[in-house]
């Protein structure tokens, strides 16, 4: 998919972006931060720069996804355009701690919309609020005052 992105806009095939995919290819989570490419990164010799003008060309090329920025999270997130899946996900806005649910109602009417003049090929929905943990230390903090 890169050779052709790249042959497409008459851009230059280099062994740095061949490096940094297989980087990225070697991170075994489905969802990952600029964090954990700039560890391997180091040991590749690869610039800041290089990694994220490629990064910004990976997801030109619909390679990968960029993930929209939730709170509490302090880097970009990506995660491969192949694994795309409809998510349902909810977030915590104190801690950050994220979990899929499933809603069968839900994914069926998001399936089922019909959208004008555009075909959906998958989603992500995200619900943001305040975990059972975060609530707990919020009313013991209340309390105490």
């Amino acid at each position: 998919m890169l050779d052709e992105y790249i042959r497409e806009h008459k851009l230059r095939h280099t062994l740095e972006r061949e490096r940094l995919l297989r980087m990225i290819a070697d991170i075994n989570e489905p969802i990952f931060t600029v964090h954990d490419i700039e560890i391997k990164r180091k040991d590749a010799h690869i610039s800041l720069p290089t990694l994220y003008n490629s990064l910004n060309l990976f997801v030109s090329a619909r390679i990968l996804y960029r993930l929209e920025r939730t709170q509490g999270v302090t880097s970009e997130q990506y995660k491969w355009a192949l694994d795309a899946k409809n998510t349902l996900r909810v977030i915590c806005t104190r801690c950050g701690r994220e979990a899929t649910f499933t809603d069968r109602a839900l994914l069926r009417i998001v399936q089922e919309r019909k959208y004008a003049n555009f075909v959906p090929a998958h989603f992500s929905l995200y619900v943001y609020g305040t975990c059972k943990t975060c609530r707990r230390l919020l009313i013991q903090k209340n309390k105490k005052q």
